[in-house]
C-alpha cells in the first residue's frame, strides 16, 4: 500500500467517524448557561444602535481634514481602549486581540471631559455621521498610522472571500486575514452585569453527559461599567463617568483563515492571538460628507476662519453648523 492510498484510507475512516458522531448529534439539544441570554443582549445592543440616524464623532479640527480628505475611520484595537478593564474582560485568548472600535455617541451635547478626552477643549470638533456611509472593508495599520499594504497582511470583506483565495491561489505566504463581524452597537452601562465571551456547554447522548465550551464572542466590547478608571496614553488616570458619553461603538471583528496542508480549515478559531496590530482604517462611501455637520469646542479659536478654510479645501461640501451647546 502505497503512502496515498494510505492517506485515502485514513480520511475514509476519519469521515466515517464524523458521520456517526453527526447522527448520534442528531435531535440532541445543547445546554448551555450564557449564549440565549448573550445573543439576546447582543441583539438589544444593535437594535438601540441602529434607533439612530446620525451620530457624533469627537475629533480634533486637524484630524478632521484628514477624514474629508482619505474618507475613512481610524479604529482601535479593543486592547487599547482608555477602559483597560473593559478590554481585560476578553476572556477567551483567541480573541484578545480581534476586535476594533471607532468612538461615536448619539448624543450632540457632549460634556467638557469629553472634548478633553477624544478631541480638544482649544480646537476640538464634533461631527455628524451616518452608520450606512461605512464599508465593510478594513486595512491595518502601524502604530504611526501609515497603512499596511502586505499582501500577508491584506484583510478580505469576508471568510468565504478568503477561503476562496485559498483554493485559488497557487502559492501563498500566510492564510489571509478576514473580516468576520462587522456593525454598530449602542454600549450597555451596568456595574452588575458581565458578559463573557466563554460559557459552559452540556449534551446528553445515550444517556451521558458530555461537556464542552460555548462561545459569544460579539459581546465583547458592548458593556462598560457606569464608572471606571480612565487610562489613556500621556494623559493623567482619572475616575470617569462612562455613562455620560452615551457610546455607540462601530466593531469591527478580524480572524485569520486556517487551514491544514489537505486545504481543510482547522476550526481552532485563531484569532490574531500572537499578533496585536493597534489601529485598522475602514473606508466611507463616495456620498459620505456631502453634507458636513459640524460642531466646535466651547474654547474653540479662530472658529469662522476654520470654517472659511474647510469651505476652500472642499468646495463641494456644504457645511451645516450643529446646535450642540
Amino acid at each position: 500500500m502505497d503512502n496515498n492510498e494510505n492517506h485515502n484510507n485514513m480520511n475514509n475512516e476519519f469521515k466515517n467517524m464524523a458521520m456517526t458522531v453527526c447522527e448520534q448529534l442528531l435531535g440532541q439539544q445543547i445546554h448551555t448557561d450564557n449564549v440565549s441570554e448573550n445573543m439576546s443582549f447582543v441583539s438589544q445592543s444593535k437594535r438601540l444602535a441602529a434607533s439612530h440616524e446620525w451620530l457624533y464623532h469627537c475629533t480634533t479640527a486637524e484630524a478632521l481634514k484628514s477624514i474629508l480628505k482619505n474618507k475613512e475611520f481610524w479604529l482601535s484595537n479593543l486592547k487599547c481602549v482608555n477602559d483597560r478593564d473593559e478590554a481585560e474582560r476578553i476572556d477567551v485568548p483567541e480573541y484578545e486581540n480581534s476586535y476594533y472600535i471607532a468612538s461615536f455617541t448619539y448624543d450632540k451635547n457632549v460634556t467638557e471631559d469629553h472634548w478633553e478626552e477624544y478631541g480638544s477643549i482649544a480646537d476640538g470638533v464634533l461631527i455628524a455621521v451616518k452608520p450606512k456611509w461605512f464599508l465593510r472593508k478594513a486595512t491595518f495599520m502601524t502604530s504611526n498610522n501609515q497603512k499596511i499594504n502586505s499582501r500577508n497582511l491584506s484583510i478580505m470583506e469576508t471568510k468565504e472571500i478568503a477561503c476562496s483565495l485559498m483554493k485559488n491561489a497557487s502559492e501563498v505566504n500566510t492564510n489571509p486575514f478576514y473580516i468576520n463581524s462587522f456593525g454598530f452597537y449602542q454600549v450597555i452601562y451596568d456595574d452588575e452585569l458581565k458578559k463573557n465571551i466563554a460559557g459552559n456547554a452540556v449534551i446528553k447522548i445515550n444517556e451521558s453527559e458530555h461537556h464542552g465550551i460555548s462561545l459569544t464572542p460579539e459581546v465583547a466590547g458592548i458593556i462598560k461599567s457606569t464608572h471606571g478608571v480612565c487610562r489613556r496614553s500621556g494623559k493623567l488616570d482619572y475616575d470617569k463617568n462612562w455613562a455620560s458619553e452615551k457610546e455607540v461603538r462601530l466593531k469591527v471583528g478580524i480572524q485569520q483563515y486556517r487551514t491544514h496542508k489537505n486545504g481543510n480549515e482547522i476550526n481552532d478559531n485563531a484569532v490574531l492571538a500572537d499578533l496585536l496590530l493597534s489601529k485598522i482604517a475602514v473606508p466611507l462611501a463616495e456620498n459620505a460628507f456631502d453634507t458636513l455637520k459640524i460642531g466646535v469646542s466651547p474654547k474653540f479659536e479662530n472658529k469662522e476662519d476654520y470654517l472659511k478654510e474647510l469651505g476652500d479645501m472642499y468646495p463641494d461640501i456644504r457645511i451645516e453648523l450643529l446646535d450642540n451647546g
